[in-house]
């Protein structure tokens, strides 16, 4: 008995992939900061903008305790 072997491979398609960019950069551009958790010496933070396009995006980021950051 033969096994097939025809597979098809997939390749998953991402609709407008947001950049990861460093904390102080989004800070910049932010419309909404959002303090998601507080626990255990750690901070997560969503920070929202708009796009060239206006469309808001968003992207979450956890900070340690003691981590300074500016507004």
């Amino acid at each position: 008995m033969k096994k097939s072997t025809n597979q098809t491979i997939e390749n998953p398609i991402q609709e407008n992939p947001i950049q990861e960019r460093p904390i102080q950069q989004r800070l910049k551009y932010a419309s909404c900061i959002t303090v998601e958790s507080a626990i255990r010496n750690k901070v997560n933070l969503n920070i929202s903008w708009y796009d060239v396009h206006g469309d808001e995006q968003s992207q979450q980021y956890s900070l340690a305790a003691g981590t300074v950051i500016e507004l």
